[in-house]
């Protein structure tokens, strides 16, 4: 059950570090080898980090990138509304917290984020389809998917477009061209950080004067309403009360876990025993998160489910 929205009026200055919060040109360098996938673009947690100098704003770099080649493809018109989220690996909610102020640099009105920063990716995909009838323009999604997790480790950005698809060939290859060329990036400096723990429904102002809201929102609820369109949920739940029925699903420590007990246990009725190592962790509980069977064998014994990290 989604909570009670709770309103924050501008004038609170929920976020408002200091009156000199300003965005900001800062100038920068091109990065080597920002070219992503259909996957994204995956690297080493430190690149992410600008552990070093020649990688000093490599988040920032690659998503005023991303914004700008969005922009090109919408008419020339900034995004309205966007969700950031992530599967919850090591560097997850520091980079949520850089991502969205340069999307508040940059002029975006609305970003959307899941209670904690943890969403699957069909999740994301479902959300940028159905909330508010389809508002969400795009999904910048922190995940390298069954990479491993924590420090040292990996980590990786992608983005799903307007229909909650992954970004096209045409579309992360803009990308990479832009960040070849970039001289600076737009960001909002002098505000706190977002609460990620906050309730669902939470909104919040960047600054007193921001243009920009962020609202915490229910990382479950479009995705559940698409597979209720898709599944009798009835009638699994009967077929999961059956005598001799058991089923266990292996989160691995990754975005699937909160979404499986959801599902299984408060929508489906059962047992809590079905799950295993479904609470999201940064370095995954040093799992490998690649469902497969050479790491889930012992899974598969007992007739089991699991998901990698992102949960797709």
């Amino acid at each position: 059950k989604t909570p009670k929205t709770t309103f924050l009026p501008k004038s609170s200055n929920v976020f408002l570090k200091s009156a000199v919060a300003s965005i900001d040109d800062v100038t920068t360098q091109p990065i080597p080898g920002m070219r992503p996938g259909t996957s994204g673009l995956r690297k080493k947690v430190d690149v992410w980090q600008g552990a070093e100098e020649s990688n000093k704003y490599y988040v920032e770099n690659f998503i005023q990138s991303l914004i700008d080649t969005a922009k090109e493809t919408n008419g020339g018109k900034m995004l309205d509304t966007v969700i950031v989220a992530g599967d919850g690996r090591y560097f997850n909610s520091e980079a949520i917290q850089i991502i969205c102020r340069v999307l508040a640099g940059n002029g975006v009105a609305n970003i959307w984020i899941p209670q904690h920063g943890i969403m699957s990716t069909p999740a994301v995909s479902a959300a940028i389809r159905r909330r508010e009838g389809g508002k969400a323009q795009g999904g910048i999604v922190l995940t390298a998917s069954h990479n491993p997790g924590g420090p040292g480790e990996d980590f990786g950005i992608k983005y799903n477009e307007g229909f909650g698809q992954p970004a096209g060939e045409e579309f992360t290859e803009a990308i990479y061209q832009k960040s070849l060329d970039i001289t600076s990036f737009k960001i909002l400096n002098g505000s706190k950080d977002i609460d990620l723990s906050a309730e669902p429904g939470t909104m919040f102002e960047l600054t007193e004067s921001s243009s920009t809201t962020v609202t915490i929102v229910d990382p479950f609820d479009s995705y559940i309403e698409a597979l209720k369109e898709c599944f009798d949920f009835d009638a699994l739940s009967k077929f999961g009360q059956r005598d001799g029925f058991s089923l266990l699903f292996d989160g691995m420590h990754g975005a699937g876990g909160p979404f499986a007990k959801r599902i299984l246990v408060d929508e489906l009725g059962l047992p809590e025993s079905s799950l295993l190592r479904c609470n999201p962790l940064p370095d995954f509980g040093k799992c490998h998160p690649d469902p497969n069977l050479i790491y889930a064998s012992e899974l598969v014994k007992k007739m089991g489910l699991n998901a990698d990290g992102s949960a797709d």
